[in-house]
């Protein structure tokens, strides 16, 4: 059986051809064009699709291709492949995505939250093989979470399940994308370090901080200076480690995995960022959680969300 993932993004869509052991075959990648409106992206995805299938579908019959899947930012209603209104794609409310696709290419058709996607990836080919119970946490311009319990992929009532991104650390906290305060996505996240650091730079014009002659601030640049000593860097990197020990406390008591992997660009940071969490989260959480729980970085890189859209063929297929 081949699998085809489609990895949906405001910038590019991805497109690859994967064997049913996770090898990849082939890809195609093109720009969105967003802002062209929802009808050309959808022509765009059905082009590269059928360019990518095509010497499949000559040489082992469209019978060979378990079926397509789509990792995407939400909101989505995934029960009925819908797109209902993601902030990167604009003028995309509603778009049945799952119906249009199937209609052109007579192929069952999964469409999820990139997140969720990306904890199947890794549960059938990165680092968490053979976990049965697995959060994903990818730290990048947002936060975005899959759980694997007991080796079923965690969803809810709507899809919208382990939105850990928008748990309340603190309610007095900074103004959240989602237009809350205080969530874990406004400390954590590339958006809501540098968004910090900018608020703190303001409030201390007079500091000696490298910062204030950055053109354009950013998470790499505080954590370079912090690792330079650069105080106020310092005070922004620590802050961000304490709260990312703290949502993490709270991913291992509510959902008890036996591994937690994790991703995205400010998780690139490595040990500097990780480290201290991650000895906070050990410390804080039970003793029965903490004590079997591993940490590791996903082993799939940047192509974690588009092996992890094909793996959402494997998943239904196993169901």
């Amino acid at each position: 059986m081949f699998l085809i993932g489609v990895d949906l993004g405001g910038t590019q869509i991805r497109i690859g051809l994967f064997t049913e052991e996770g090898e990849l075959l082939d890809r195609k990648a093109t720009l969105t064009k967003a802002e062209e409106g929802p009808t050309k992206v959808v022509e765009r995805i059905k082009s590269l699709i059928h360019e990518i299938s095509l010497p499949v579908i000559v040489k082992n019959g469209k019978e060979s291709i378990g079926g397509i899947g789509i990792g995407c930012p939400g909101p989505l209603d995934v029960f009925e492949g819908i797109i209902m209104s993601p902030p990167n794609l604009p003028g995309w409310n509603r778009i049945p995505l799952k119906k249009l696709l199937e209609e052109e290419f007579q192929l069952s058709v999964y469409l999820n939250n990139d997140a969720n996607a990306a904890v199947l990836g890794e549960y059938f080919f990165g680092s968490g093989k053979g976990k049965s119970n697995l959060v994903y946490l990818t730290l990048s311009t947002g936060v975005g979470t899959g759980i694997i319990d007991n080796g079923q992929l965690l969803l809810g009532q709507n899809g919208s399940s382990a939105e850990v991104g928008h748990m309340s650390l603190n309610p007095e906290g900074p103004l959240c994308g989602c237009g809350n305060r205080g969530c874990f996505e406004a400390f954590v996240s590339g958006t809501g370090i540098v968004r910090r650091a900018k608020a703190l730079l303001e409030q201390d014009l007079e500091s000696a901080s490298a910062l204030h002659e950055c053109e354009e601030l950013t998470t790499k640049l505080i954590f370079d200076a912090a690792k330079k000593k650069d105080r106020l860097a310092l005070e922004i990197v620590e802050e961000t480690r304490m709260y990312l020990g703290v949502a993490l406390v709270n991913v291992i008591h509510l959902y008890n995995p036996s591994m937690i992997i994790l991703g995205g660009g400010v998780s690139k940071v490595g040990a500097f960022l990780l480290e201290p969490a991650i000895q906070f989260a050990k410390e804080r959480a039970m003793k029965l959680m903490a004590d079997s729980l591993e940490f590791q970085l996903t082993q799939l890189g940047d192509d974690v969300g588009l092996i992890g859209a094909a793996s959402l063929v494997k998943y239904h297929h196993q169901a």
